[in-house]
């Protein structure tokens, strides 16, 4: 591994330590901001996660064609690659506080006029989402899928993309951007897993509530925990320093396309989330890999239950991994480990389950650190950006992550039910597992082979692909905290220039 990667606020050349104290002592951001900040992450999660744990199965347990279902979330992918891309210049390039009826709702700042303006969209389509009608035609349920997967997608970008740019904008400082980060990944991890296993539980065998419902519930407790995000909140870093007056921005899209092309370090970042992202199929079958392999459909969540603590520990010394190892070395570490969980479950086979659920233990707690650690390296190449041109792209470079999410999310589901369709996957329908059970559905042994390719194999081989793709990512972690000081006007361009390691 490259050894350029060094820690995330020691600078290129020699300076005094500061203490954590003194380092805190300079945060931008009261307490009662903070909180609201994490709150909108975890109503966030909510309001995404229901949607990415129970999609599939919702979908399955329609009755539809599995082959249908996954050309649809195809085509609605490519149409949501173009809304992102929109929307990610206008919140770089617009207001909505220009706008005289929004004016009020939207208040000052950057990225949280955004935000006010549309956090409830997300949990509103979630609510249209699984408001489908269960006795309508299948044509009639593809095209209610379609139009509100669509929906929603765009509501998910319009939400997602002010709260996680804003992350720049709130604060200078990078050891508080970094906090802010790991603190809101680990709650929003705790608030997933927890939330991910009571919605399983919820709908299983052993209580057999109907999907619908819980999603819907889900939805209005998210909509609850992201109104405080819109208030009593400002953002402290809006205007970028050093840069030369003589030239102003010019937000144009000539400009935001060679934004992109020439951000380098964003476009791999960007490249190992399409390639891990893509291979997560076990989010789509593993629940049905469970209740057919093994008879219980929760088994396959006691890893997920003996990780969370340790996890959850090392998960909160993330930004202290990173300081000793390395973001990028760290995340390639991770993703190493991971892999090699997976590739040796999938040869081991279901048939012994102690072993299974002791491998996917291993490969989840490096998984978990991995999470927190992806969140440090995007703002790295906004400041980059916003060091080389003297513009901020915080909005596009964070709608380009969304769109990665969002569509690496729907093609692992794709990809997961046409590896099941090859391996001859029979058509199911009910309200939940509990009525799945009684009507005694019994899937081919190729069907079953296919599950265990989609929970084993597939993800193994995406986070080794991502291990390769991270490997080349050279922007070192004390370089992008001089720009960030820079950019913020705490040091001048010259002295930055001359304590960078090298010339960017």
């Amino acid at each position: 591994m490259n050894s350029e990667a060094t820690t995330v606020s020691e600078p290129a050349t020699a300076r005094e330590p500061v203490s954590r104290a003194a380092e805190k002592a300079t945060w931008r951001l009261t307490r009662g901001e903070r909180t609201r900040y994490y709150l909108g992450g975890i109503g966030w999660q909510i309001g995404a996660g229901v949607m990415i744990s129970f999609l599939s199965i919702y979908l399955m347990f329609q009755g539809l064609s599995l082959a249908a279902v996954g050309t649809l979330i195809l085509v609605v992918k490519v149409i949501d690659a173009v809304d992102d891309l929109l929307f990610g210049y206008f919140i770089d390039r617009a207001n909505p506080a220009q706008l005289k009826f929004l004016r009020k709702l939207a208040g000052s700042g950057k990225y949280l006029p955004w935000y006010r303006v549309t956090f409830f969209l997300l949990p509103l389509t979630t609510v249209l989402f699984f408001a489908m009608p269960a006795n309508i035609p299948e044509v009639a349920k593809l095209f209610w899928f379609a139009a509100a997967y669509l929906l929603y997608d765009l509501a998910c970008t319009l939400s997602q993309v002010p709260m996680y740019s804003m992350i720049v904008t709130l604060t200078d400082r990078v050891s508080e951007r970094d906090n802010l980060l790991k603190i809101r990944g680990v709650m929003t991890v705790l608030v997933g897993v927890l939330s991910g296993l009571a919605w399983q539980f919820m709908i299983s065998e052993f209580v057999g509530w109907p999907i619908s419902a819980v999603a819907i519930t889900s939805a209005v407790i998210a909509l609850v925990l992201m109104v405080p995000l819109s208030r009593k909140v400002t953002e402290h870093n809006v205007e970028l320093q050093n840069v030369d007056d003589s030239a102003p921005p010019k937000h144009t899209p000539g400009e935001m396309l060679k934004a992109i092309r020439t951000n380098k370090y964003l476009l791999l970042i960007l490249t190992s989330d399409v390639v891990a992202g893509a291979s997560l199929t076990m989010l789509t079958t593993s629940i049905f890999a469970a209740f057919f392999l093994f008879g219980n459909s929760m088994v396959l969540t006691l890893p997920v239950i003996i990780a969370f603590i340790p996890g959850l520990i090392v998960q909160f010394f993330a930004d202290r991994i990173a300081h000793r190892l390395g973001k990028r070395n760290a995340i390639v570490l991770c993703a190493l480990i991971g892999a090699t969980c997976g590739l040796i479950l999938f040869f081991v086979g279901p048939g012994n389950v102690f072993l299974v659920i002791l491998l996917m233990t291993a490969g989840a707690i490096p998984n978990a650190v991995n999470v927190i650690m992806r969140t440090f390296l995007i703002p790295d190449t906004i400041e980059y950006t916003r060091y080389k041109s003297g513009q901020d792209w915080a909005g596009i470079f964070y709608s380009l992550d969304s769109f990665v999410q969002k569509t690496t999310s729907g093609v692992a589901s794709a990809l997961a039910f046409f590896i099941l369709g090859l391996g001859g996957w029979v058509a199911i329908e009910a309200g939940s597992f509990a009525e799945l059970q009684e009507l005694g559905v019994t899937q081919p042994d190729s069907a079953l082979a296919a599950l265990w390719v989609t929970v084993a194999l597939v993800p193994a081989l995406g986070s080794l692909a991502c291990a390769g793709v991270v490997s080349f990512y050279r922007l070192r972690d004390a370089d992008a905290a001089l720009m960030a000081q820079c950019n913020g006007g705490e040091i001048s361009r010259e002295e930055c220039e001359a304590r960078l390691s090298r010339v960017y």
